[in-house]
């Protein structure tokens, strides 16, 4: 199936997939070729794209956003951001894990506050972003 990952920035990835998992907000998603048509919403994770001839999965940070299949053979993957492992400068990524471990900790707020919130996004984000370079 043919897989694309586009952000604002433009596509970060386009080609073919045995199958993709994709981080749903309800749960993780598994796509085959085939798939039922469909439209899920992504929080923070790793899409992991396996490749036709089943050879070492692709890894990719993904951001929230959106996941679409269309015709059991388009997976179409709309996200704020997507990163590589080759994307990923891990002295600043593991910078931005323990800043952003450390505002989470510091926070005194409700954890269903805006500002939780945004904090608890930006650990998940950073440490993401390290298990993408496997430096987690």
């Amino acid at each position: 199936m043919q897989v694309v990952i586009v952000t604002p920035g433009g596509e970060k990835f386009a080609g073919e997939a045995a199958s993709v998992r994709a981080p749903g907000r309800a749960g993780e998603l598994g796509l085959l070729p085939g798939h039922r048509d469909m439209i899920a919403a992504l929080r923070v994770g790793i899409c992991e794209i396996t490749p036709p001839n089943h050879g070492e999965p692709v890894a990719i940070l993904v951001d929230e956003g959106y996941v679409q299949v269309s015709g059991g053979e388009r997976v179409i993957v709309v996200t704020e951001k997507a990163e590589l492992k080759n994307d990923v400068d891990v002295e600043a990524a593991r910078a931005d894990f323990e800043q952003a471990r450390g505002d989470l900790r510091g926070a005194t707020d409700a954890t269903h506050s805006e500002t939780w919130q945004v904090r608890k996004h930006a650990l998940d984000l950073a440490e993401t972003r390290l298990r993408v370079a496997g430096a987690l």
